[in-house]
């Protein structure tokens, strides 16, 4: 849904709060970032914001703003394998020979959902041909599962509201945008962080709804107050605190390990301000819902290795840590993490995702 500046979709937004805000502690507060040996396996590179591994050794880089979806070696050596300026592409995901990705309009617009664009989610062969699996727009346009969400302030006075008519309650809008994609046999899961949800994309194209997230509840305190004024230059009046925001679960990134799917959540405005992400996880048969983690900076990647490791990219914190118990401990200290992946005892991951000024780096390194 949108409420500017978006959480995911917004870069310039998200790059203002991170040259503003200070690094978000996770939910280990006294945890230290101990050096990793990683590789720099390619820099420079256009907004990268989502990893895949790719067939033969490969890995499969969405440079989103830049409209590109780029095939990168071991060696660094790099084939663009679809460039559209002026689209995005978006979550990246491979397995058995296909790579799935998302082509979405961008909108010429201010201020991203204002309008519902064609959110494709594509199906590319070995040999480099792609095809539209479904368009997640069609589903959001015919369903808006989370129409009947209400966000916002539910229950401040209308003298108060008039004081701060943004924070009013508000129905889930008719928006989508793909953003993360975890293909399995059958078909793909797709993380919705426009329309909050969580859907199943079977390879006829049939799209069906797995979860529709729920909205995330912030307590407007002096925590709140700050962070707003600060990156939003917006004043939340006195009347205010004490309430709670219902802001909206983002979707910003999911994992698929047996039967439990894994996504991160990144509350809108005000918390993707605020260092409060999380981390979850969703039985697929029983409908079972787990939080893993609290207390994230910006959390937009997450993987799940081998041995049930999980692992979560900070796009606002210290890097890529691994979750347990609730806790994070870094495995890898990076600024501005976009995303992660993990393939046996393989971990690669995204680094200074939104450096406009040198690019952004994938790096590798290898796990216990």
């Amino acid at each position: 849904m949108r409420i500017a500046p978006k959480a995911i979709g917004a870069a310039c937004a998200l790059a203002m709060a991170l040259a503003l805000a200070p690094t978000a502690q996770a939910a280990n507060p006294g945890n230290k970032p101990q050096p990793a040996p990683a590789t720099e396996v390619a820099a420079h590179l256009i907004s990268p914001l989502k990893v895949a591994f790719g067939p033969n050794g490969s890995f499969l880089v969405a440079e989103s703003f830049a409209g590109m979806l780029t095939s990168i070696s071991s060696t660094g050596a790099r084939t663009t394998l679809v460039n559209e300026p002026g689209q995005e592409i978006a979550g990246v995901s491979h397995l058995n020979g296909t790579t799935y990705y998302f082509n979405n309009d961008m909108g010429s617009g201010p201020e991203p959902g204002a309008e519902l664009l064609p959110a494709r989610l594509m199906a590319m062969d070995g040999s480099g041909t792609s095809r539209q699996q479904a368009d997640l727009g069609d589903f959001e346009a015919a369903n808006n599962p989370d129409s009947a969400t209400v966000y916002g302030v539910r229950d401040a006075t209308a003298e108060c509201l008039a004081e701060a008519p943004w924070m009013g309650p508000t129905p889930g809008e008719v928006f989508s945008h793909p953003y993360s994609s975890a293909p399995v046999a059958g078909g793909v899961y797709v993380g919705d962080a426009g329309a909050n949800d969580i859907l199943f994309v079977a390879n006829d194209g049939m799209v069906s709804l797995v979860k529709a997230l729920a909205p995330e509840p912030v307590l407007i305190d002096a925590a709140v107050v700050a962070a707003v004024a600060q990156e939003m230059n917006m004043d939340v009046p006195e009347c205010m605190l004490g309430h709670t925001y219902y802001a909206q679960a983002v979707p910003t990134d999911i994992a698929v390990k047996g039967q439990w799917l894994y996504y991160t959540v990144l509350p809108g405005v005000p918390g993707e301000l605020l260092g409060i992400g999380k981390v979850y996880r969703t039985q697929l048969q029983s409908g079972v819902t787990q939080l893993l983690a609290e207390g994230l900076g910006a959390p937009t990647g997450v993987a799940v290795g081998q041995d049930n490791t999980v692992y979560v990219a900070h796009l606002m914190g210290d890097g890529v840590s691994t979750v347990k118990n609730g806790t994070t401990t870094t495995v890898l200290p990076a600024m501005m993490a976009s995303h992660v992946a993990v393939s046996g005892n393989s971990l690669v991951a995204l680094t200074n995702a939104l450096d406009e000024m040198n690019g952004g780096s994938l790096v590798t390194m290898g796990l216990k």
